[in-house]
């Protein structure tokens, strides 16, 4: 059981020694010596297992070997190595899909061994150019979007431009639209224009997830329609002493709500203006002022509970499992998970009357300007792409940016992935609001932290936003 749990999810993990404040440890181990050395036992949970062999280290990284230990003790010519350096979870589907990715990787390139090597998203985000920098960088990384990551690696040259094999390979007619904004850099690092720095392989948007039976019991038999809909729900769960909405301002819960109320009443420029840094973007005035301020009713209102700041997207999560609340916002990374434990019927629906939804493409595949196997990279990402791993995201649980949406026989996740397909051929993505200037992230989330206490209001928060993010700008 714990050989094929082994198999399955961590594939070669192993690295390269270590840059900066990022530790990658190297570990060659056999499954029989894990056990023998009390680290894992069958009935251990993979988070149980990694958190064993990880406890100290920023990130580590292991590579299992499956076979008796002396497999890999003889002699022979050394193998060419690819390096994959990557972040997401084990229980993404993504993550997953990427491990059959692997396979057919190897089947392509038999004579190729690959280190499948994570690291922590915070690492890799915070160290990302003293990782590339020198020759010893992984062959192809994953990176996050907009301005002040993935643009600033572009324009510091630390990352190839794609353009050429992205044509050659007709990368460009799977990813289009909104979900191709993210991914192509101006000279400046700016997003939305200039040449392709990297390659999405999945997208997520905002949304409500709702518990039907709890809905039932009010007389509701199906989501709402309308923003007044909506709120007419929340107060007659309200009535009851029964908080609405599962949320969080300790994580993201509350910033993608509030970007989200935002996005709804937005028309296109507001929205590309802010994200790519085009001309002087209002952020005092228009939907930046209307959503904040439906934000700050539904606060006062209770509809997303108080002490929201000591609350972190796990809680979130969990106390909608459990049946606390009727609704959850939060993002379609949260599915898997309410997939799997919810024991209710439930459904998604996304927030009603909106212009536009948040949302964007994933995390990108880049090549390392400094990477020795450039060629593999290509065809690493190239293969990601394919429809065997696009449509193996889906059928995970994940959102793919090239998938197959009839393909999908849980009822569910097509729908998630037909929600998806609608706001996407509408143009409909709204990206996320962190993504314009470095620092954004942190200062939204501490103003915003600071509205859910009532220590700050949307008067001040929108002027402190409208000055740190002029200063940002005129940075870049």
């Amino acid at each position: 059981m714990l050989t094929n749990i082994i198999r399955q999810r961590i594939r070669g993990w192993t690295s390269w020694g270590s840059r900066g404040n990022v530790t990658f440890t190297v570990t060659k181990i056999t499954l029989p010596r894990l056990v023998a050395r009390g680290s894992v036992t069958e009935s251990d949970d993979l988070e149980g297992i990694m958190r064993g062999i990880t406890r100290g280290v920023a990130a580590a990284t292991l590579t299992v070997g499956l076979t008796a230990a002396a497999a890999g003790c003889g002699g022979g010519e050394q193998r060419e190595t690819f390096t994959i350096l990557q972040y997401e979870t084990t229980s993404t589907a993504q993550y997953q899909a990427w491990q059959y990715a692997v396979e057919l990787f190897e089947e392509k390139h038999p004579d190729v061994e690959v280190e499948f090597s994570s690291s922590s998203f915070d690492a890799i985000r915070s160290n990302a150019r003293i990782l590339l920098t020198g020759d010893d960088v992984p062959d192809v990384m994953l990176f996050n979007t907009g301005n002040a990551d993935g643009g600033q690696l572009a324009a510091q040259g630390l990352i190839d431009p794609l353009t050429q094999i992205v044509e050659e390979r007709g990368l460009d007619d799977l990813v289009t639209g909104s979900v191709r904004s993210l991914a192509v850099y101006d000279e400046n690092g700016h997003a939305g224009s200039g040449d392709w720095y990297g390659v999405p392989n999945v997208a997520s948007y905002f949304t409500f997830f709702y518990n039907a039976d709890m809905l039932a019991e009010k007389g509701f038999d199906s989501p709402p329609k309308s923003m007044d809909e909506l709120e007419a729900i929340f107060d007659a769960f309200l009535e009851d002493d029964i908080t609405p909405v599962s949320s969080n301002a300790g994580q993201h819960a509350v910033l993608q709500t509030w970007w989200q109320l935002i996005s709804g009443v937005a028309e296109r420029e507001e929205i590309e203006d802010f994200m790519f840094l085009r001309g002087d973007p209002d952020l005092t005035g228009g939907a930046f002022r209307e959503g904040t301020e439906k934000l700050e009713e539904w606060l006062e209102a209770g509809y997303l509970g108080s002490q929201l700041s000591g609350v972190d997207g796990d809680q979130m999560e969990r106390a909608f499992i459990a049946g606390e609340f009727p609704f959850m916002a939060n993002g379609t990374w949260a599915f898997t998970r309410i997939n799997e434990e919810a024991d209710f019927d439930w459904g998604t629906f996304t927030f009603p009357e909106s212009n536009m939804n948040a949302g964007a493409s994933g995390h990108l595949w880049g090549v390392p300007a400094n990477a020795e196997a450039k060629e593999l990279a290509y065809d690493w990402i190239e293969i990601t792409l394919s429809p065997e791993v696009q449509n193996r995201i889906a059928e995970l649980g994940g959102l793919p940016v090239a998938g197959d949406t009839d393909s999908i026989e849980d009822e569910r996740m097509r729908e998630m992935n037909q929600q998806f397909d609608e706001i996407q051929e509408g143009g409909g993505l709204s990206y996320y609001p962190d993504y314009p200037v470095p620092g954004l992230l942190d200062f939204q989330m501490s103003g915003l932290q600071g509205m859910t206490s009532g220590t700050t209001d949307s008067d001040a928060y929108l002027e402190s936003l409208q000055e740190f993010y002029d200063a940002g700008s005129g940075s870049l």
